[in-house]
């Protein structure tokens, strides 16, 4: 039987709020067309959102901006988690006017664990979106929702600053040079599927290939080349596991010369090929 995406919503559907155990992202690389706030409930788990690793235990908050690539891996048996869902367009209404720099941040640092008197907040906005989730015949549910989830997008940026894990900035690193590092971000999620070289996105930020190439060299602790790379080998991971198209088809949606090109870029990359990485993760 297929698995169903939980957190997929629709034109009719922008908001929806539930619980699952999330079997649908088990070593299965997707992108999300929306966004979504994960509130694990029970168990643990491995949660990868492009190219960031964290670990997810009861308490623990992950939030999935919309376009983000998510897989989860090493889940237990019990892992469950209460969850909220919303459109791309949704998601936009509610974050017209927030800082920029506040989703480089989330970008950045998509999980964190609640402190314990924290938890009981959570539960009860949960509660709350559910009310209104399942309210279907008020007049003002779209308008509520948007509140509800630009609230809900302030308190995770306050709550994250507050009880993150701190790890200190090297002394080379500017405010400049972090606002860069974020841009670049997001040129390689929104152009790594058709330019992969690092001249394109210094040129789109007017600043040198090797003023680039120390950024994030310094914010990342990886050369800008191989931070592209890793995008790029996550985009082809999440259409071998999340479709049945074609190596060919996966080389020419990503601008590769041909299909043996993408072999040998995914193999250096992973140590398999990508029909060897297609069969063992189905």
């Amino acid at each position: 039987m297929d698995l169903l995406n939980p957190i997929i919503t629709t034109s009719e559907e922008q908001f929806v709020v539930g619980e699952s155990d999330l079997t649908f992202f088990d070593n299965r690389a997707c992108r999300t067309e929306g966004g979504a706030l994960l509130y694990c409930r029970n168990g643990q788990a491995t949660a990868i959102v492009d190219q960031c690793q964290c670990q997810v235990f009861p308490e623990t908050v992950l939030l999935l901006l919309p376009g983000a690539i998510f897989m989860l891996t090493d889940r237990s048996n019990d892992f469950r988690v209460t969850f909220c869902a919303f459109s791309i367009n949704l998601f936009s209404e509610a974050a017209f006017r927030l800082d920029p720099m506040f989703f480089g941040a989330l970008r950045k640092q998509p999980v964190f664990r609640l402190q314990q008197q924290l938890a009981e907040g959570v539960s009860i906005w949960f509660k709350m979106a559910e009310y209104t989730y399942r309210d279907r015949e008020n007049m003002f549910r779209n308008t509520i929702i948007r509140n509800r989830l630009q609230n809900l997008l302030l308190e995770s940026f306050d709550k994250m600053q507050r009880y993150r894990t701190h790890r200190p900035e090297s002394a080379e690193t500017t405010t400049r040079q972090t606002e860069l590092f974020h841009r670049f971000v997001s040129l390689v999620h929104e152009h790594c599927s058709r330019e992969r070289e690092v001249t394109f996105y210094a040129d789109r930020l007017c600043i040198s290939t090797r003023y680039l190439s120390t950024i994030v060299r310094s914010v990342a602790q990886t050369t800008a080349k191989e931070f592209i790379d890793r995008a790029v080998v996550l985009e082809i991971k999440m259409l071998l596991k999340s479709s049945d198209v074609s190596v060919q088809e996966i080389a020419y949606r990503l601008h590769f010369p041909d299909q043996s090109y993408l072999g040998r870029f995914f193999k250096k990359h992973t140590g398999e090929s990508p029909t060897e990485y297609r069969s063992t993760t189905k």
